[in-house]
């Protein structure tokens, strides 16, 4: 099974944000987002990356549209680059790198 290393890896930056945000302002929703959305992203890309069928790659760019819209949301409302509009940013790159996959 080949290795998503750009997947796995966003995956790690998503969990690190939210033991940041959790170490920064003890928010156990930052710590309990984070971890969640970096098991359901490595674990779909892992799957998409091992799957013979090119449509596997949509489950991980939904993951990534919803993790887009949330924090696109928290950037409007706030203006703060990090870590809102950074996450946002790399989810929506993210979720276009899986839905071209998924189309190609």
């Amino acid at each position: 099974m080949p290795l998503d290393i750009l997947g796995l890896s966003f995956a790690v930056f998503i969990a690190l944000g939210g033991v940041v945000g959790y170490l920064k302002s003890n928010s156990t929703a930052s710590l309990a987002s984070g971890l969640v959305f970096c098991a359901l992203i490595s674990l779909s890309v892992q799957f998409a990356a091992g799957a013979s069928f090119k449509s596997a790659n949509v489950l991980p760019a939904c993951i990534c549209a919803v993790l887009f819209l949330v924090m696109g949301a928290r950037f409007q409302e706030s203006r703060k680059v990090m870590p809102a509009g950074m996450v946002a940013a790399t989810s929506l790159l993210m979720a276009a790198r899986y839905g071209l996959k998924a189309l190609l």
